[in-house]
């Protein structure tokens, strides 16, 4: 039997949710199903039923929109102001837009938890990328230095490690001009074969 999707296994978990009686939900579990009622329902008939709420329905044709994009590049869309103009197209950036929108409202606690969680179904997508990225570099060095039993080098002849070695640089010099977190901070002195040199330049 094939492994069902992470949607496959969300929708099951909120198919069994359905079961429930109403006044046995929650706020969030009841505005919850509205916008996987509203998704079924879209899938079913290729189109949103006139009872569907606009707001929910504009968010499930997002959705959709952002799902075919993704199957279609492989990535998630770019906002990229350095690019030359015209690389990136009119509909990348509507999606861009809308991917942006949503990291807005979950930071602002304005998404349901179904919202939530089927975004993240969405393969690369993340509601935090940059401290994402930072932890999977982290990981990533702290994988490195096991297995080489040294740190990254920049003139090394594997991109990969020029890479890793360039991350750590740029660390370095955030941590010198006092733009690292504690935390962060702390984490990096507990790896292997990790120097943080002067953190003063003018000392």
């Amino acid at each position: 039997m094939p492994e069902q999707s992470p949607v496959e296994l969300l929708h099951a978990e909120y198919e069994l949710l359905h079961r429930r009686r109403p006044s046995a939900l929650t706020p969030d579990q009841r505005r919850s199903l509205a916008f996987f009622d509203a998704e079924l329902a879209s899938l079913r008939t290729g189109k949103s039923p006139a009872n569907v709420p606009r707001d929910v329905a504009g968010w499930v044709r997002n959705l959709f929109a952002l799902e075919s994009f993704v199957r279609s590049e492989g990535r998630l869309p770019r906002e990229n102001r350095r690019l030359p103009g015209g690389a990136i197209s009119t509909e990348e950036r509507q999606r861009a837009h809308s991917v942006r929108a949503q990291r807005r409202a979950f930071a602002a606690g304005c998404l349901c938890t179904y919202q939530a969680r089927r975004l993240l179904c969405i393969p690369e997508f993340s509601f935090h990328p940059l401290k994402d990225k930072w932890q999977a570099n982290c990981a990533a060095y702290a994988q490195f230095t096991a297995t080489h039993g040294d740190a990254p080098k920049l003139r090394s002849a594997d991109p990969s490690e020029r890479t890793l070695a360039g991350w750590a640089a740029k660390t370095r010099l955030a941590y010198r001009v006092d733009k690292l977190s504690p935390s962060r901070v702390e984490t990096l002195t507990g790896l292997d074969f990790w120097t943080w040199g002067t953190r003063d330049l003018r000392e």
